[in-house]
């Protein structure tokens, strides 16, 4: 019988070319490898997933999974059931990992007796303003674990596999902020939740360098705002904010700003309304 992996790294790529090879190459340096990769591809129109099978003799164990639906949640459930390790890490595909990274969390989950462990992360560019929204992010995060309505970072979660059966995987009829679904369902079950502050990984400011701070606090208000309007609207509105092309949307110019204003100026006119 072959050993089970401790960890099943699964990765959600659609579109993701330009970032996927960084990540898959981070993890073939990785100083554990007792570890197995499953990309989930939600039909990329790119070299994805051409680029994930070429990492086939360079990683411990590698399966490249085609998903019909293409929606982060959807991929993520789906890796999870074909994945063989006592831990699974959900990880996006533009993250970068230093080579000791799953030492670090494996060590965490053992000395914490963890069943789910959310890390800080780096800026992908070390610059002071970089650095300040990376450590006020990470401390609010923090901070707000011991509310009744958390949110967690997505970007990257270690969680056993036998815990994230018991939440029930991830809401796959949301369509942003998943991650906060994902908290309330383990406060639910009581998990042993841990956020740490060592090892980090490398959180992409991709979405800040494209759209800019000031936009992407007004678009997150306006989402905050359209829960007042129920799921429905505001995964609408989700989708014509952040629409599911994957990184297909950082291709594009930086024009959208008449698209963008629109949206929010209907949602507050609804709002206004209610």
């Amino acid at each position: 019988m072959t050993k089970k992996p401790f960890f099943s790294i699964i990765i959600p790529a659609l579109n993701e070319e330009k970032y996927l090879s960084l990540l898959l190459s981070d993890l073939s340096n990785q100083t554990l490898r007792d570890f197995e990769v499953i990309v989930v591809d939600g039909k990329s129109e790119d070299k994805t997933v051409k680029i994930a099978k070429s990492f086939s003799d360079k990683l411990p164990s590698l399966e490249v999974v085609s998903s019909n639906v293409r929606h982060v949640c959807t991929q993520r459930n789906l890796g999870s059931k074909k994945a063989s390790g006592k831990y699974l890490i959900f990880s996006d595909a533009d993250n970068r990992l230093p080579e000791f990274f799953l030492v670090g969390i494996k060590y965490k989950i053992e000395l914490l007796n963890a069943d789910l462990i959310t890390p800080w992360f780096k800026p992908d560019k070390a610059n002071r303003s970089n650095d300040t929204i990376a450590i006020g992010m990470n401390l609010a995060l923090e901070l707000q674990k011991s509310l009744s309505n958390p949110m967690m970072l997505e970007s990257l979660i270690a969680i056993s596999k036998k815990s994230f059966q018991k939440v029930g995987g991830f809401d796959e009829s949301v369509n942003y902020a998943e991650g906060r679904e994902f908290a309330e369902s383990v406060l639910r079950e009581n998990l042993n939740w841990q956020i740490v502050k060592d090892p980090t990984y490398q959180f992409s400011f991709r979405r800040f360098r494209k759209f800019g701070i000031l936009k992407l606090m007004k678009n997150t208000t306006a989402l905050g705002l359209s829960n007042l309007l129920g799921k429905d609207y505001k995964n609408k509105l989700a989708q014509d904010l952040y629409p599911m092309i994957g990184g297909n949307l950082f291709k594009k110019p930086k024009k959208q700003k008449s698209k963008f204003a629109k949206t929010i100026t209907n949602l507050l006119k609804k709002i206004e309304s209610f």
